[in-house]
Order: structure tokens, then C-alpha cells, then sequence
């Protein structure tokens, strides 16, 4: 072991060595804190004796887990298979199926992702009475999944506040008795289930105490209600729990993270030790002065100052340019010139739509890009056209897949007898494949539909026979083989049928790539798709510039980084008017701190003085005010942009009122995130009833409001 600590600094190896109980590492970016827990589990495993099976370390992604498990295996010089290394979700699936039973389902079930959850709350929405309230899928699904991240239900015994709350509640009922029906659970479930369990079980519980005796989690201050309460659950009365986390970079509250987690860890675990780690490894001393001196201006926070031995270095520079397209052209003819290599350069910027410019820009100079965060091509039509295939072969209850793929290929199952299915299935509490099975028989439908239905059953007991033995790719091959898939693709879409069968080649080496791994069968394959997040499906490996939000950039480093629009109400976000709320300032203070500290060797900051914004050009931009906080001293100025004296709005000034449209997703600089529920009157006087996501509805003047479209925006 004394080998291995000479690589650890006095603060590191403080925090290595600490004693068992709670510990809290606090761990400002680029401070070695995935060698730390590396360290920390090697130190115990050859220090202590401990059995790597007692040992039990989570974070949030993939990505992460993976990484931490290649360096705990080199570090211990063989696989230790014992230690139970993954994300939060992961360990939640992995109680689960062995435990569901407990909870009166089966342990066999799949999970549902973003898109199967809409599609099936939008079939629950259109089966609502036409005198019902009207609630967006959308907006129902965002209800149900804060509610589940703090592990609580709607109050049954209470009356609901209005008839839009009866509605969701409603919808709750029908949606998670769906899901059991199917057999079925959405990501917020593995989570809640698995809390809920050991609610309810303390013996199961006690059983998981026991195995799992030293528990270690990365990034804690982006936990929820929800992991929360399992770590609590799983520390006990004598905890040897060990996180690490930097309050600096809590930046997900908006989804669930609760930053008091860490704040009030010492209140949590009297006796917890608290460590400091401040030596930075990744950046120069010039970023991380400036990032220091942004992040001081927070109230809520514990305090640490980052600091680097290494004294050169570029000077941060900031740039103002005239307009967006001024920015983006600037951004990308820099890098050219300064010769970086495009592999090594992050562009980052608040929102998505920013992305726009940028693509344009890099596309003219064809140069080749990554957008993180983009179309996900686990999202797209082919593949979860077949993917419903490979569910319904694991899970024959699972009834969103078989009403995704009965006619896929057409079959001449029509309407009518879908319908007839339907309600047999509804009669005798049954999945839908179980009355296919059954309807050979049936003469009451057409022949035609029961032959379909025969073949369709036949085909998914042979592949399902197959997939108990097979690689995933024979298995896929022989699928798309049987049903004539990539035929049917080159029939019904001449145009796009080209890259619509890349997708489908592109699938299939992910197959061969799973299958190499040896990550196992089908089953397998599926759990890790369920789990993994835009970061996790990046490709890392091109030589490509990279595009990506701010939230996104956490957890990765680059040694060339551009942050774009620091402007009052872009970065920090929705400031741009009369009222704001400090921790939302403070929040936003934060993810620039976390933008910024991605950068190795050079940061370059920018803003512009004009910008189309929400549909309309916005002239006069404020610097945002985090530019004054790094303060002027550690900045160097490119150049100041000349005002333009012609203004760049619209002839009508107005908002492009054709994108705002009724069911539209938006956000509201203020408000948040919400869906139109419809549109009155037009040009200077169109508005818009939106139903914001914290259940706040309002009547918006379109013109005046800083609105931006979430769906359906033009790349």
C-alpha cells in the first residue's frame, strides 16, 4: 500500500486512511476525487481485510461506474468481483429483481424509458372523458416523476385542490396499474420501489446492511429524496459511509438533487470527519483563480479554495462580439487559428437552442462535431421497433410492446379486431400477448387477424427459445430476417430509406460490441440500455469538436473550452427581468463555476451585444454579472465589438408566433418549463395559456414574454 500512497497528496491520503464512520470528502473539481475512492476501497480491501463483496460504491453515470471499475481492477491487479460498483438506478435494479417478489410482482420486468412512458400516458390522455380537464401527457409525466423522487404518492385521503389535480390523479392510478400489468417500471421506480421495500422489509433490508458494510458515493451533492433516503437506509445505526461530493457543483435541483444533502451532512452524521481537497490536477492557475474568485460570491456553501503548483498558463480571455452569428463564427475561426486540435475542444453553452449557430458555423468549415444531448439513437423509430421485439421476448406481459409492433411489419390485425383484443384482455386481466395466444380459436374474428395473430405468437416463442441461448446479434439478425424488417424499411420510405437502414446496421454493431464485451445475454443487454444517459451514448472516440450544455459537461474535461451567451438572462438564466430568487442565481453561479473548471489548458469566455432570442432579436444584452464577479484583473480582453448601429429585428419585432403553438413545450425565463394549452388573438396581441411544470397556470402576452420553444425546434 505504501507504494500506492506516494501517489496520493496529504489531503488525499487523510481522506484514504480515515478512520471507519462517516466521512465527508469534499472534493473541488480536477482535485483527484475518483482516486480517492479508488484508494479508499484498495485501502480497505489491503489495510483493513476487508471482503471486496462488502463493499458498495454508486454515482449517476454509466460512464463514471465504468471507469471507477477498470481503475479499482488495475489498482487491486485483478477483477474484484465482490465490489458492487455502479449508479444509483443500476443498484436500484439490482435489489429489484431480486426482491420484487416482496412487493407482490414479478421479478422479470421491463423498464420503461422517456419515450415508452409517453407513448403509453398519451393512449391513458386520449382515453379520458371528453368533459375532463385537459392535462398534457407531458406536463402528468413530469407530476408523477417529482412526486416519486421524494418517494411519496398523491394524498389519497385529501381532497384534490382543483379538477386538474383530480385528473392527474386519476391518471396516476391508471398509469402505474398499467405498468404492473405489463409488468413493467419507469426509471423514478427503481428507486422509490426499492426504498419503499426496505420500508416495508426490514429484513431485506438488513440482509443488504449486512453484505454491503462500507458504502461510498460519488457526487453526493447531486442526490435526491429518493437516494437519500436509500443510503440512509443502507448505513444503519453504526454507518461507515463514505461521499464525496463539492456543494460548488450542485447544479441539478431542477432535477430532484437536493443540495442540503450535503449541506447538512454533519447534522445528518454527528460524528462524520470532514476533508478538504483543494490541490486542482486538471486546470492552470489562471482558471482556477477566475472560477474561485466566481464561486466565492455563493452564500450557501462550505468553502474550499482550489489551487495548482503549476504557476504558467494562459490568461483567461473574454470576448464580446456583435450577435450570436458573430459569436459562433468567432468562436470556431479562433480555434482554426490557433491550431487546437478539434478533439480537445468543448464549446458549452446554457441552452440547447444556442447549439444552432454553432452547427451552422462548424458545417460551413466542415468540420466534424459531436452535439451531446441531441436526437438519442436509442430514441429513433427503428430501434424501438425493435426493441419492443427483444422486451416482448423477456417479458411476455409487457402489452406497450406488443401494441408498438403487432403491425410491424403489417400484418392485417385492423383496428376493429385491436379493439376487440383490447377488451378481451381488459375482461380477464390478461397481457395482451396471453389473448393472442387464445384467439386462434376464436371464430368471432376474421380469419385473416387470428392467422396474424398465430404467426405473430409462433415467431415470439421461437426467438424467445432462441434468446435463452443465443448472442444478441444472431439473435437481432434472425429477428430482422424473420419479419423482413430492413424490406419493409426500403418500401415505406424510399427517401430516407438509406439512413434508415444505417440505423438499423449501426444497432446491430452494438450488438456485436455488447456480445464481445461478454456483458451477457438479452436480458443483460436490454438492463443496459435502459440505464444509459446522452453522456454514456456519446462517441468519444472521433477526432470531433464537442457541443454540449453546461449540465452536460459534468464529469468531463477538455483541454480547450469555449463558454458562450454570459448574459444576463441567458447565463445566469432567466434574470432578465424585475424578479429573481437568490439560490436560483446562486444555482446558476454554480454551473458556470462547473463550465468553467472543464477546462485543462484554455478557457476562453464569451457574450454578445444582440441575440435572436425566443423568436426575436433582443439588442442591448447585458454582460451577464458573472463576468464583474470573476472581476476584470483576471480577465483579458480580446477586443470590443463596435455597436451596431442597424437594428437586427424582425420587420414585425414580433415573436415568431407560428412556433408557438398549442401543446407546444416551452420554458419560461421565470417560470420554467410548461406546455401551451392554446392560443388567442395574434400578431401584438397573441397569447398563450400555459400550464408551467410546478402546476402554476398563467396567460403569457406572447411578444413580451421570454419564451423558448423545447420541442419541435429547428436544428
Amino acid at each position: 500500500m505504501g507504494r500506492q500512497m506516494i501517489r496520493l497528496n496529504e489531503a488525499q491520503r487523510a481522506a484514504v486512511m480515515a478512520e471507519n464512520g462517516p466521512a465527508l470528502v469534499l472534493a473541488g473539481a480536477g482535485s483527484g476525487k475518483t482516486r480517492v475512492i479508488i484508494e479508499r476501497m484498495a485501502w480497505l480491501v489491503e489495510e483493513r481485510g476487508v471482503d471486496p463483496r462488502q463493499l458498495l460504491a454508486l454515482t449517476f453515470t454509466n460512464r463514471a461506474a465504468n471507469e471507477m471499475k477498470e481503475r479499482l481492477a488495475a489498482r487491486l491487479g485483478a477483477d474484484p468481483r465482490g465490489a458492487w460498483v455502479g449508479t444509483f438506478h443500476s443498484f436500484g435494479l439490482f435489489i429489484l429483481r431480486r426482491e420484487m417478489d416482496k412487493l407482490g410482482r414479478p421479478r422479470a420486468f421491463t423498464i420503461f424509458d422517456d419515450s415508452d412512458q409517453l407513448s403509453l400516458m398519451k393512449r391513458l390522455v386520449k382515453e379520458l372523458p371528453p368533459d375532463a380537464e385537459k392535462v398534457l401527457p407531458r406536463e402528468a409525466l413530469v407530476w408523477m416523476s417529482r412526486l416519486k423522487q421524494q418517494v411519496a404518492e398523491p394524498d389519497w385521503d385529501a381532497k384534490p385542490q382543483d379538477p386538474e389535480e383530480a385528473v392527474l390523479r386519476s391518471l396516476w392510478r391508471r398509469y402505474h396499474a398499467t405498468l404492473a400489468q405489463s409488468a413493467a417500471v419507469d426509471y423514478d421506480d427503481l428507486l422509490a420501489l426499492a426504498v419503499k421495500l426496505f420500508d416495508a422489509h426490514s429484513d431485506v433490508r438488513d440482509k443488504y446492511r449486512r453484505r454491503f458494510r462500507h458504502v461510498l458515493v460519488d457526487e453526493y451533492q447531486d442526490t435526491n429524496r429518493a437516494q437519500y433516503l436509500l443510503l440512509r437506509h443502507l448505513c444503519g445505526e453504526h454507518p461507515d459511509v463514505f461521499v464525496v461530493g463539492d456543494e460548488d457543483q450542485a447544479i441539478y435541483s431542477w432535477r430532484g438533487a437536493d443540495i442540503r444533502n450535503i449541506l447538512d451532512f454533519t447534522k445528518d452524521f454527528p460524528q462524520a470527519v470532514v476533508y478538504r481537497l483543494e490541490e486542482n490536477y486538471r486546470s492552470t492557475e489562471p482558471i482556477l483563480n477566475a472560477a474561485n474568485a466566481l464561486v466565492a460570491h455563493n452564500e450557501n456553501r462550505l468553502g474550499k479554495t482550489l489551487w495548482t503548483p503549476r504557476k504558467d498558463g494562459e490568461a483567461v480571455r473574454f470576448h464580446l462580439l456583435e450577435d450570436g452569428d458573430a459569436e459562433a463564427d468567432w468562436v470556431v475561426s479562433d480555434f482554426i487559428k490557433q491550431k487546437w486540435d478539434p478533439k480537445e475542444v468543448a464549446i458549452l453553452f446554457r441552452t440547447n437552442a444556442q447549439s444552432r449557430l454553432l452547427e451552422e458555423a462548424l458545417r460551413k468549415r466542415n468540420i466534424p462535431y459531436i452535439l451531446v444531448g441531441g436526437i438519442k439513437f436509442y430514441s429513433r423509430k427503428e430501434i424501438k421497433d425493435i426493441l419492443a421485439y427483444l422486451r416482448l421476448l423477456v417479458n411476455p406481459a409487457d402489452d406497450e410492446s406488443v401494441r408498438r409492433i403487432l403491425n410491424v411489419p403489417p400484418r392485417g390485425i385492423g383496428s376493429t379486431t385491436m379493439e376487440r383484443i383490447e377488451e378481451y384482455a381488459a375482461q380477464r386481466r390478461a397481457p395482451l400477448f396471453q389473448v393472442l395466444r387464445d384467439i386462434e380459436t376464436d371464430t368471432t374474428l376474421p380469419p385473416r387477424a387470428r392467422g396474424a395473430a398465430a404467426d405473430f405468437v409462433r415467431l415470439i416463442d421461437d426467438l424467445a427459445i432462441q434468446a435463452k441461448s443465443a448472442k444478441v446479434t444472431a439473435l437481432v439478425n434472425t429477428l430482422l430476417e424473420r419479419i423482413s424488417y430492413r424490406d419493409m424499411v426500403s418500401r415505406t420510405d424510399e427517401r430516407d430509406a438509406t439512413s434508415r437502414l444505417e440505423i438499423v446496421e449501426e444497432f446491430i454493431e452494438a450488438c456485436k460490441k455488447h456480445d464481445k464485451s461478454g456483458g451477457g445475454g438479452l436480458e443483460a443487454f436490454l438492463q443496459d440500455l435502459a440505464l444509459l444517459s446522452d453522456v454514456d451514448n456519446a462517441d468519444w472516440g472521433r477526432p470531433a469538436v464537442t457541443l454540449l450544455t453546461c449540465h452536460a459537461a459534468k464529469g468531463l474535461e477538455f483541454d480547450y473550452v469555449y463558454l458562450i451567451g454570459l448574459e444576463e438572462g441567458l447565463l445566469p438564466y432567466g434574470t432578465d427581468f424585475a424578479w429573481e430568487y437568490a439560490s436560483d442565481v446562486e444555482e446558476e453561479r454554480r454551473l458556470c463555476y462547473v463550465a468553467m473548471t472543464r477546462a485543462r489548458r484554455a478557457l476562453t469566455l464569451a457574450a454578445a451585444q444582440s441575440r435572436k432570442l425566443y423568436g426575436r432579436w433582443s439588442d442591448d444584452r447585458e454582460v451577464s454579472r458573472f463576468i464583474e464577479e470573476i472581476g476584470a484583473d483576471r480577465l483579458q480582453r480580446v477586443e470590443k465589438a463596435k455597436k451596431d448601429a442597424q437594428s437586427r429585428k424582425d420587420a414585425s419585432g414580433k415573436t415568431d408566433a407560428v412556433r408557438i403553438r398549442t401543446g407546444g413545450r416551452v420554458r419560461h425565463a421565470r417560470f420554467g418549463s410548461g406546455t401551451v394549452l392554446y392560443t388567442s388573438g395574434s400578431g401584438d396581441k397573441l397569447k398563450a395559456r400555459i400550464r408551467f411544470d410546478t402546476g402554476r397556470s398563467a396567460t403569457i402576452l406572447v411578444q413580451a414574454a421570454p419564451l423558448e420553444m423545447l420541442e419541435g425546434k429547428r436544428k
